[in-house]
């Protein structure tokens, strides 16, 4: 007896500690670059929820293996791309690839890969751990609350930002520097808040793939992970709101493109749903099923409907624009000094020279010579490239002309003592895996989206929520890949993870025997 009480505290005493650290895992995601993990690694990637993810790996998902429990089917495609990556990777060693900077290609590999599965653990733990739909509606709300922690410390920074005082107090700043690696562009001159992340890029990125998403989602749907309500609005309404705001505090700019498109996917959901309906109502009027030509009348209702919606839409994209262009220079400067036909017609071919050059005009041509030194290095190599982490390689032999002009890219070239990097997921994926990591990578994506568009056939508001904003998350992801090159970034496979283990529920709910 007394042993069998003994094994029971201690499977509570287990289930309870891996409940702390699925908690840990979520509510410690706005901390990107924790100090301690970074002086460790080495690397500015360092997030804090590495820790809980890794002991939720060890002391979770490795015993859930041995009790042969399954992935979701969602990771197959995921598990192709990481076999395709060790083949181009290991391939790199028959390519003629330069030397530069004493680097070592089994080096740069083994980095690369280590960060590639740092990825893998988090999609990992984060598919396999809320197996259930209780877990699923914990783990929203865990998340709000590290939301709510990331927009608390960056309301913090912007009162001082907005005050233009001389400089954060003491104490702040000491606090801050325990918390995060901070980028030496930190200070409130910038007029950029950072949050609890490396810079204000990388807070931009978190808010619009994780977090906006998931809050946009509860609102959209009407629905919340909370029992809270605050005149009549849920949290999620109301965080929604201060996460935009603090999102245009960051000054993004991929950010921006991202969140247009994640704004581009809910306005024709919404109006797609509101054309149907207009044509529905209008179908049952007596007149109308008087009429004898239908057809013809439900088709030109539906094309004078659909001019109008459009024509709300170019309003309202009109103004998104006049507000860009006042919040930032280079949007101005598009709208004060349009592109000109040659400059668009380059843009739709990806002609090279002239698109430097119109990168040049809007102070965004290093991340274009960064674009199109891996654009070469895939050109070359268009099969599967020349591996994880070898890109940099090539920088020299490389690197487009125009961009010798540039002191940032002579510093990375020659100053700085590590590879320079593509600045783009995707286009890294070309470069280092070619075609077909690429094409692999992007099947995985792609049914992730298509299991999201599956899951929100479910009656259950927590399965729809998580599904709605993993769409959001992965329309994000694609003007995020951008910006990111690192594998190591938590947030899309955090997306990913949470993706995938609610379609499993799903799909287990549809397969269970009536109760």
């Amino acid at each position: 007896m007394t042993k069998l009480r003994l094994n029971l505290d201690g499977r509570r005493f287990y289930q309870r500690g891996l409940d702390v650290l699925w908690a840990a895992a979520l509510v410690s995601l706005p901390f990107t670059s924790f100090p301690l993990l970074m002086n460790l690694t080495g690397a500015v990637v360092a997030p804090l929820a590495a820790i809980p993810v890794f002991l939720l790996f060890v002391f979770w998902f490795i015993p859930y293996v041995f009790r042969r429990g399954l992935l979701p089917r969602e990771s197959v495609p995921l598990l192709f791309f990481f076999l395709v990556a060790l083949l181009a990777s290991t391939l790199a060693f028959f390519i003629d690839i330069p030397g530069y900077k004493g680097r070592s290609i089994l080096d740069q590999e083994l980095r690369t890969l280590v960060t590639l599965v740092i990825g893998f653990v988090f999609y990992l733990v984060y598919t396999t751990w809320p197996q259930d739909e209780a877990r699923l509606q914990k783990s929203c709300q865990w998340l709000t609350i590290g939301g709510i922690i990331a927009l608390g410390w960056s309301m913090f920074q912007a009162i001082f930002i907005i005050a233009q005082v001389d400089e954060y107090p003491f104490w702040f700043m000491k606090l801050q520097r325990l918390l995060v690696l901070q980028s030496p562009y930190f200070d409130r001159v910038t007029s950029r808040v950072a949050g609890l992340t490396y810079e204000a890029s990388w807070l931009a990125h978190q808010l619009v793939m994780l977090y906006i998403p998931l809050w946009l989602a509860a609102t959209y749907q009407r629905t919340s992970a909370f029992k809270l309500r605050i005149l009549r609005l849920s949290l999620e309404n109301i965080l929604l709101l201060i996460g935009i705001a603090i999102f245009f505090l960051t000054s993004p700019r991929i950010g921006l493109i991202s969140l247009f498109f994640i704004g581009i996917f809910i306005f024709l959901k919404v109006n797609l749903n509101v054309l149907r309906h207009v044509v529905s109502s209008i179908a049952r009027r007596r007149w109308f099923q008087g009429s004898n030509s239908q057809s013809t009348l439900r088709l030109l209702v539906t094309l004078l409907t659909s001019v109008l919606i459009l024509s709300l839409y170019t309003i309202l994209l009109a103004g998104v624009i006049y507000f860009t262009s006042r919040r930032d220079w280079r949007m101005e400067l598009l709208v004060t000094d349009p592109p000109t036909w040659p400059e668009i017609k380059a843009f739709l071919t990806l002609q090279e020279s002239l698109l430097l050059s119109m990168a040049h005009r809007l102070v965004f041509l290093e991340r274009m010579v960064y674009w199109f030194t891996g654009w070469h290095v895939f050109n070359n190599h268009p099969w599967l490239g020349v591996g994880l982490g070898n890109a940099g390689f090539f920088a020299l032999e490389e690197t487009p002309s125009i961009g010798w002009a540039s002191f940032e890219v002579r510093m990375l070239l020659f100053r700085l003592d590590y590879l320079p990097n593509i600045k783009s997921l995707w286009v890294r994926l070309f470069a280092e895996t070619g075609l077909v990591g690429f094409s692999v990578f992007t099947a995985w994506l792609v049914t992730l989206f298509r299991s999201a568009h599956l899951t929100l056939r479910s009656h259950r508001p927590t399965l729809q929520m998580i599904a709605f904003a993993g769409q959001l998350g992965l329309i994000a992801f694609i003007g995020e890949g951008f910006s990111i090159d690192s594998f190591a970034m938590p947030y899309i496979w955090v997306t990913a993870g949470l993706i995938a283990a609610s379609g499993w529920v799903y799909r287990k709910r549809l397969v269970a025997p009536p109760e």
